[in-house]
């Protein structure tokens, strides 16, 4: 029989063996003789080689085999083989590892918050004696490796009291800890991710102070906006800007469930309540595997399981809308439900300032959560939400209604002491209807045309998920799922009338477009040692439409090394694809984006991204970023030039060009935070560019997008514990247009045009061959804000007030801009300086209970 060297199985088996030794002061030969005696592990052994007269007095309380024999061995040169199931003690030039006879057990399980018995995203798990480490996933669990024996392990989330356990270990063991909020926890806005990258790029934090609340209402998305490199635009559909991408490749998640477009007047407030919000994460440089669908940015959203322990809730009024939020228990750390409402309400006001603006919206969001045993919780979430715009300034008049509804199902399992499964149903539903009044005059001004051209477009998704998160030790951790998903989409649906309408029975309906998409990820992540961290991965996605059928290979790869305590490099590759289309329409002041399938002339979105960056934080509670990045992109959308509005015809491929684009940059940040101040402060030098064969020769052109510089500044003052002050001010360089050389009636049998200047009911050509570009004036504004906090009657009751003022000094909302036609003098004119949302000051009273 031939010798073998112990494997780590073996030694996991032959070690953990029970034994309990009937002394603890002996000779080594003492103690494995009554190994042999008492166990059914049989060792041999010569004194040649082993000093067996050596005195051994053993320290606490060994129980195992191996526990044993790493004391009674230790510092002898020596090695250990196999032989017919018997230990054979072989010389050796160097005593064993250290860690060789000791037996390893995986700590484990949910970390929740002592209050409400919410589960805690990305706290922290540390054993100080080994320095091993680990965080808790969104929804709570973590699994730490550790030695046999007594381990001293310290648990801690941002704004709780630390907490210290220690754990004598036998095996794997379960051990649910809950968390004790600290009584004098400062509110802050952002708090960024620990150092090495074992949790997300940027993570919002659900307090919320000045700079936050738009018009009264608190929005926890805004905090994203003070991070370079992202810009929200108030005035165009889901207004938010990453990188110079467009709108639509921002993909947006609601507790696993993709929302098209999750805001509320434009994009100028998000669907999110902070009071139901748990954790809010966005990936802009790094995208794990897991995530897919969009080429500039991942927003993941999580919301709360409701509180297990009490019923609690939040009231807030304000000038632009009232909201409330109650949670609690249906049976006691059992099932909790959580209701979430918000209703605007400032129509009279607006109407009373002869704004020009109406405005109606809503968000209704409920979750169920059920443990079922101590190894399955199930999660019911349901959000409906609705938008209702109309402008009426000057020659504008535009109406937009919009609205999700979205329902999930969700089953998280604790599989084991190193492995944990989260699998979900969903259901996402959007639909847009717009309508934009065209009014044409003749060249005494006289109106010779009045029509409005109505649009309505809707998306159904339904998707399957399932991921598996495997922790075979505390160096590498292993993400592996699949996603199953079938998408339906009405594009572009058409109605001109003599008025608005709002029915969608009423439009012209064009055959729905649908598309079924499987995707299969894997991702890694090792921590090669203290300094080096990596995060491989690789997304396949099945995409088919109709007959075209498409293989997308996305290979991902995250990098950080520590340069020192305070100091880390980190880069990154993402190669993403993007199979959803967004097509803006050329005409100005309206809002008829379509959203398109990729198909076989329409090839699907891709982009590489390289990334570089470096971070610093020192002891003084000062934070500096800095980032370059280059992102390339192709099969980028375009409306063909001479094409109309509605593509609702069997070729409106055609009137959809692809064509490449480049975007990059330099991205800076800093942070400084005591107990009085928060003070930031981000600057961005970006470029960003587009190409199409048929459009400006060929050459590239700035995009529409295009800002090269972009500031933001931002200051908390905390008076004391009752008042604080908070400023934000933002600069943006203008945006990009380009006007038509030509503009002509769209002359065919079908509309009977006799004679363009008496026009009746038809369409206008515009062309743009020149592809001239023009620039809006830079965009700056200033908001200011003040709140106070209280106690009411000394009991659990706390109260806010914030009062403000939003764009205080009136500034122009530059990136919205109109035609006006003169068909006599054949004359456009660009109109800008509308303002939407001008000198705004507003007063918000938020009430916890």
């Amino acid at each position: 029989m031939s010798f073998a060297q112990l494997t780590q199985a073996q030694r996991v088996s032959l070690f953990s063996r029970p034994y309990t030794p009937g002394f603890y002061k002996g000779s080594i030969r003492s103690f494995l003789d009554d190994i042999n005696l008492h166990s059914p592990t049989i060792i041999e052994y010569s004194a040649r080689y082993l000093d067996t007269g050596r005195v051994i007095i053993l320290s606490g309380s060994p129980e195992t085999i191996g526990a044993v024999l790493h004391q009674v061995l230790d510092g002898q040169k020596i090695n250990l083989i196999e032989k017919n199931n018997k230990l054979i003690i072989t010389p050796a030039a160097a005593p064993l590892p250290e860690d060789f006879f000791v037996s390893w057990y995986s700590v484990y399980g949910i970390i929740k918050e002592n209050v409400s018995g919410e589960p805690l995203a990305d706290a922290t798990i540390w054993q100080p004696a080994r320095q091993r480490g680990s965080y808790s996933n969104n929804h709570g669990y973590f699994t730490l490796l550790l030695p046999e024996g007594r381990n001293e392990l310290y648990l801690s989330y941002a704004g709780y009291e630390t907490h210290r356990i220690t754990v004598n270990l036998k095996g794997n063991t379960r051990m649910d800890v809950f968390l004790t909020p600290k009584s004098n926890i400062e509110e802050v806005t952002v708090t960024n991710s620990p150092p090495a990258a074992e949790v997300e790029e940027n993570k919002a934090s659900k307090d919320a102070v000045g700079y936050d609340i738009i018009l009264g209402e608190s929005d926890v998305l805004r905090s994203f906006y003070l991070d370079p490199g992202v810009k929200n635009i108030p005035e165009i559909t889901y207004g938010m800007l990453v990188r110079g991408g467009s709108p639509d490749q921002n993909i947006f998640l609601l507790d696993g469930n993709p929302i098209f477009n999750p805001t509320h007047l434009l994009g100028t407030l998000s669907i999110v309540n902070k009071t139901s919000l748990k954790s809010m994460y966005l990936y802009k440089k790094n995208f794990p595997a897991r995530y897919g669908g969009g080429l500039s940015s991942v927003i993941d959203v999580m919301t709360k399981d409701g509180n297990m322990q009490k019923w609690q809730g939040e009231a807030n009024a304000g000038l632009l809308a009232g909201s409330f939020t109650v949670e609690g228990p249906i049976k006691k750390d059992r099932s909790s439900i959580m209701v979430s409402f918000r209703q605007s309400w400032i129509n009279p006001i607006l109407r009373a300032l002869k704004s020009g603006i109406d405005v109606n919206f809503y968000d209704l969001h409920v979750k169920f959560t059920q443990w079922i045993g101590k190894k399955d919780k199930i999660m019911v979430n349901a959000y409906a939400g609705h938008d209702g715009l109309q402008l009426h300034q000057n020659y504008t008049n535009n109406q937009q209604k919009w609205g999700n509804k979205a329902a999930t199902l969700n089953w998280n399992r604790l599989i084991s002491s190193r492995a944990f499964i989260n699998s979900s149903i969903n259901i996402s539903n959007y639909d847009n209807l717009a309508g934009f009044r065209y009014n044409l005059y003749d060249s005494s001004g006289r109106l010779v045309q009045n029509r409005v051209y109505n649009t309505y477009s809707s998306i159904n998704q339904y998707t399957a998920r399932s991921v598996l998160e495997i922790s075979p030790n505390n160096d590498i951790k292993i993400n592996v799922g699949a996603k199953a998903s079938y998408t339906r989409i009405r594009p572009f649906d058409t109605n001109v009338s003599p008025d608005f309408t709002d029915r969608p029975g009423d439009f012209n309906a064009f055959p729905p477009l649908s598309f079924r998409e499987l995707a299969l990820f894997y991702e890694n992540e090792f921590h090669i040692n203290k300094k080096l961290f990596l995060r491989p991965g690789v997304r396949l996605s099945f995409y088919e439409h109709s007959d075209f059928k498409y293989t997308a290979w996305q290979p991902r790869l995250y990098a950080v090394y520590k340069l020192d305590a305070h100091n880390q490099l980190d880069a990154s590759y993402n190669h993403m694809t993007q199979f959803l289309h967004m097509v803006t329409n050329p005409y100005m002041g309206i809002n008829s984006d379509a959203w398109v399938p990729s198909t076989g002339e329409l090839q699907p979105e891709e982009s590489d991204m390289y990334n570089l960056g470096f971070s610093h934080r020192n002891n003084k509670k000062v934070s500096v970023y800095v980032d370059a990045y280059y992102k390339q992109m192709k099969n980028v959308t375009n409306y063909a030039e001479g094409q109309n509005l509605f593509l609702n015809t069997a070729d409106w491929g055609q009137s959809v060009k692809l064509g490449k684009g480049w975007s990059y940059g330099l991205e800076t940040k800093a942070e400084h935070i005591t107990d009085k101040w928060y003070l930031h402060l981000s600057y961005t030098l970006s470029w960003n560019w587009r190409k199409f064969a048929a459009l400006n020769n060929g050459a590239k052109f700035p995009f529409k997008y295009d800002r090269r510089h972009e500031i933001n500044a931002a200051a908390t003052f905390k008076c004391d514990k009752h008042w604080s002050f908070s400023t934000f001010w933002m600069f943006a360089t203008g945006d990009v247009y380009n006007l038509p050389n030509q503009v002509y009636p769209d002359f065919d049998d079908a509309q009977q045009i006799s004679d363009p200047l008496a026009p009746r009911e038809y369409r206008l050509i515009y062309h743009s061959s020149n592809a001239k570009m023009y620039r809006t004036l830079p965009y700056h504004r200033l908001d200011v804000s003040a709140s106070n906090y209280h106690s009411l009657g000394g009991g659990p009751l706390q109260s806010r007030l914030t009062v403000g003022v939003y764009n205080i000094y009136g500034s122009p909302s530059q990136y919205v801009y109109d035609l006006e036609g003169t068909l006599g003098k054949r004359s456009l004119v660009v109109t800008t300086k509308y303002q939407f949302f001008k000198v705004t000051p507003y007063i918000s009273y938020t009430v916890t209970f």
